[in-house]
């Protein structure tokens, strides 16, 4: 049967729930990445401009529904902030000596940012978008990693950093983030914004 004239084809983006970085602390875990670059490992650094806090990837969404799921989304965030966030601490998944993903953990605001997303979790959930198995875990990624090459020398420097706080901001708002593929890697770009307050 022929497709009617007026149908369209269903126009998709892939989209997550973020809380983004200002801009100087971006540029503090800048100088963080370019410490553990030293070790000449094998990493995928996450480019500064693109560091963030991801709170719910979401997948393929047709943009038609982008209105509701922001809806969800302003609801979830009302009432939950600011939220003072300090950066300390180095790691990797699943741990240093077989390091995949190296990351900063936060030692205030991991408490306040987990109750943020079981309630985007909650909103998002009643929309289709299925909860996440794993429990979440409040860290920033810094890279990951490609193969074994100099791994020792990215686990010394991740075990033998000293416990400093690695930058702070107090976090206002989340955003519903477009994330666009490219060669090059990634482009994030910010779809909706929804104030904490």
């Amino acid at each position: 049967m022929p497709d009617r004239p007026d149908s369209q084809p269903v126009s998709e983006i892939r989209a997550f729930v973020a809380a983004n970085l200002d801009s100087g602390l971006k540029a503090a875990l800048a100088r963080v990445q370019d410490r553990l670059k030293a070790t000449r490992a094998d990493v995928g650094w996450v480019r500064p401009e693109n560091l963030h806090l991801t709170l719910k990837f979401l997948g393929q969404v047709e943009e038609g529904r982008l209105g509701v799921i922001g809806e969800a989304i302003a609801v979830a965030a009302t009432g939950c902030g600011p939220i003072r966030l300090v950066f300390e601490g180095l790691g990797a998944f699943p741990h240093p000596r077989a390091a995949r993903v190296v990351w900063i953990g936060l030692s205030h605001g991991a408490e306040a940012l987990a109750k943020l997303q079981t309630r985007i979790e909650t909103g998002l959930e009643s929309l289709g978008f299925a909860r996440e198995e794993r429990p979440f875990t409040a860290h920033l990624t810094l890279g990951r990693v490609r193969s074994p090459a100099h791994r020792e020398q990215l686990a010394s420097a991740l075990t033998g950093a000293p416990t400093e706080t690695l930058g702070e901001m107090a976090l206002d708002r989340i955003e519903l983030m477009k994330s666009d593929l490219h060669v090059a890697g990634a482009r994030y770009s910010i779809l909706q914004s929804f104030s904490l307050g």
